[in-house]
């Protein structure tokens, strides 16, 4: 963790005061507690949406599964988002959602069906003191049957008009608002570890700096 905390320092010298502070602000609201995942979205503004809000609210992790169609993002729509989120793109098995959807439960999560099930409860009512994984479906047509069946729990937003479900994205945000806000106002430990931190935080002061790897060289060589 020294070397890393040095390495920051020694950085920090090619950004602005205004960016290290900031870096170090937004970082202590990041959370690897809760994430993110999407399967098969088509729509690139959508996608683009879900980043968005998944950056702005905190949280960190975005799985996305791409079986049919291939990942892209709305840089109009997502403002440079996903330059600072941590991005896991499922896209070269046979079975993209199986693949997924192991590798988050093996990290220690819970997956978390946003839809309406014989067992589902409502947003205010699901468990946040463990990790949880919420996972949306496509635009049309939902949840694949397979991730349905490896799902552990089931969310439903709740609905008041003739229309059967929310856009994606307005799922995602009124799914993940929720649970952050929930997080913020409990004694959950929420928050990235120190070293976790360090990680975060070195790597957006790399992204903010131009030519970065030839300044590392640099600094290596000199120490």
């Amino acid at each position: 963790m020294k070397e890393k905390e040095q390495l920051i320092n020694y950085l920090s010298q090619f950004i602005s005061e205004e960016r290290y502070n900031r870096i170090f602000e937004v970082s202590g609201n990041r959370t690897h507690h809760v994430a993110i995942i999407v399967e098969n979205l088509y729509q690139s503004h959508n996608m683009s949406a879900v980043l968005r809000t998944a950056e702005c609210l905190g949280v960190q992790n975005v799985h996305i599964i791409e079986n049919n169609f291939e990942y892209k993002v709305s840089k109009e729509v997502s403002m440079g988002a996903d330059k600072w989120l941590s991005m896991y793109r499922y896209h070269d098995k046979e079975n993209n959602t199986e693949a997924c959807l192991q590798a988050v439960k093996a990290a220690g999560y819970k997956i978390v069906a946003t839809m309406p099930a014989e067992h589902d409860c409502l947003l205010d009512d699901i468990d946040i003191t463990e990790p949880k994984a919420f996972l949306f479906g496509t635009e049309l047509l939902g949840l694949t049957p397979q991730a349905i069946a490896m799902a552990d729990e089931f969310v439903k937003i709740p609905m008041y008009g003739f229309t059967e479900s929310y856009n994606i994205s307005v799922s995602v945000a009124l799914t993940m608002m929720n649970v952050v806000q929930r997080l913020h106002h409990s004694d959950i430990h929420w928050q990235l570890s120190p070293e976790e931190l360090l990680d975060l935080r070195l790597s957006w002061i790399k992204k903010s700096i131009k030519d970065v790897e030839s300044i590392i060289e640099r600094y290596k060589q000199s120490y």
